[in-house]
């Protein structure tokens, strides 16, 4: 009887679940038909929230934004641990200096550019805005989120050093914003600001960093000891690779130091480890369990941007709006290209120019963007509502316009794209040989560079760490061993479907 309904008792799990199929058949559609090669992703479910948003406000009362806790508590943990699982190991710390370049340095340049640009036109604004209050807006609003423009390279199979600088550029941008954002927010607090209160800022971003990097390595010990121990178990360790790097999280927040940075330290330094005390089976559930959740929690926090267009505390500013979108896009590339000049003067590999187009190009704003915005004190920032109107147009903006193009304009520069080479062994013997000579030469010449450090390191991994952490220790002849078996296993897939098409 319809009149008995218990509506009330599953109101809420039923409306997530409604949400999430709501989700997943719009990416069913997404992928089969042709919008995927004109749209990415993000755009879909940005324009599903949208039509879900105007039904909301013309049906109901509902003011539906994303909490600031949902968000850094529960959505953003799993999509940075996935980001740093899934970095590729080696191409990271080839480009490490160049990485942080950008992540670093362009960051802090983007962040005083922008603000700079913003202040210049402050007398056009609807209300009048503090150059502090900028600065922090600035700095929200300099967090990349390229997942749409990453989804693009691997699907047009850009080359290696472009996807990895793209990559562990917005990777460690979004830590470096949000630990400037924190110090920066409590300096907003102070009536007048001191030049001690710049020093002070300056050390906590250096403490608070450096205490994440700290925290995520120790939790890379925990969680290698804890799937070593549990080998005879197997079902439990994609759960510990996930709950320990979700508790490294946790930790660093509740010490006042940066979580996003702990859990990416974590993600990124514990996967060799795993890899010798998972079997293969728990290995591919455990990359599948990371990118499922990782790509679930991408799709709400875009769901929520949608929604958040027909908030009823908005308040647009066009020459406000207007100004952020153009410093966003022209500052990316007078600080990205001049960077880049400085790093090919220490690369063997040089950046190309039509590289430096597309990375600067591909400057999306998303999550971070947003969930940083909802956390501003409205007490504080009386611009709150005008920023947060805003960074939902800076997103929209970035999303739907770069994200479009980026595809259509990394063919026109003809940028150049990852050859698929047949699999070598001669190329792993190969790299671990330039390696050998690389530190060698640094022997000889009696300098200590980054080759003889990477060997120290190597070499400490292999003789303290490898032997207590991992249940089957890895070396150079059992990796060539596992990639010859791989290539085998990939042979006989191919026959094997060659046989079956014929």
């Amino acid at each position: 009887m319809f009149s008995h309904l218990a509506w009330h008792d599953v109101d809420t799990p039923l409306i997530i679940c409604c949400w999430l199929t709501c989700i997943i058949l719009a990416k069913i559609i997404f992928h089969k038909s042709r919008i995927g090669h004109y749209i990415p992703e993000s755009s879909l479910l940005i324009t599903l929230g949208l039509i879900a948003g105007y039904i909301l406000d013309h049906l109901f009362v509902w003011d539906i934004y994303l909490h600031p806790d949902l968000f850094f508590l529960y959505l953003l943990p799993p999509i940075a641990l996935e980001a740093g699982y899934m970095l590729p190991f080696r191409m990271f710390f080839k480009n490490i200096g160049t990485i942080l370049l950008y992540a670093v340095v362009g960051t802090c340049l983007n962040i005083l550019f922008i603000s700079g640009i913003l202040y210049l036109f402050s007398s056009f604004y609807q209300q009048s805005i503090p150059y502090i209050d900028l600065l922090l807006f600035s700095t929200l609003i300099s967090a990349v989120d390229p997942v749409a423009v990453l989804s693009v390279f691997e699907e047009i199979h850009v080359n290696q050093l472009l996807y990895i600088n793209v990559f562990g550029e917005s990777l460690l941008n979004d830590a470096v914003v949000i630990v400037l954002y924190h110090s920066l927010a409590h300096m907003a607090t102070i009536e007048q600001i001191e030049s001690y209160h710049i020093n002070d800022a300056i050390l906590s971003f250096a403490t608070v960093a450096t205490g994440g990097v700290i925290i995520g390595l120790l939790f890379v010990i925990f969680t290698a000891f804890s799937t070593k121990l549990s080998v005879k178990i197997p079902v439990v360790q994609p759960l510990i690779s996930l709950l320990l790097p979700y508790c490294c999280y946790l930790t660093c927040e509740s010490v006042h130091m940066s979580g996003i940075i702990g859990i990416v330290t974590c993600g990124l330094m514990m996967k060799p480890y795993l890899d010798g005390n998972l079997s293969d089976k728990m290995k591919t559930t455990t990359k599948y369990f990371m990118k499922t959740l990782s790509n679930t929690c991408e799709a709400i926090v875009f769901l929520f941007l949608g929604l958040s267009v027909f908030s009823k505390s908005h308040i647009w500013d066009f020459v406000f709006a207007t100004v952020t979108v153009v410093a966003c896009v022209t500052v990316r590339f007078f600080v990205v290209i001049p960077l880049t000049s400085i790093a090919n003067r220490f690369r063997v590999k040089r950046i190309a120019l039509v590289d430096q187009a597309i990375i600067s190009y591909g400057g999306l704003r998303g999550a971070i963007c947003y969930g940083l915005v909802q956390t501003l004190d409205q007490d504080v920032i009386l611009a709150k509502d005008m920023m947060i109107t805003t960074t939902v147009v800076v997103i929209v903006f970035t999303v739907f316009i770069q994200g479009s193009t980026i595809k259509p304009l990394v063919r026109l520069l003809r940028v150049k794209t990852e050859e698929d080479k047949p699999q070598l062994i001669s190329t792993q013997v190969l790299n671990n040989f330039a390696d050998d000579v690389m530190a060698g030469i640094e022997a000889v010449i009696g300098r200590k560079g980054g080759n003889y450090y990477r060997r120290r390191l190597s070499a400490f991994n292999h003789n303290v760490l490898e032997p207590n952490l991992m249940l089957k220790p890895t070396s150079r002849g059992s990796r060539l061993v596992e990639k010859v078996c791989e290539m085998n296993n990939e042979e006989i897939r191919r026959n094997l479907l060659q046989e079956y098409q014929v």
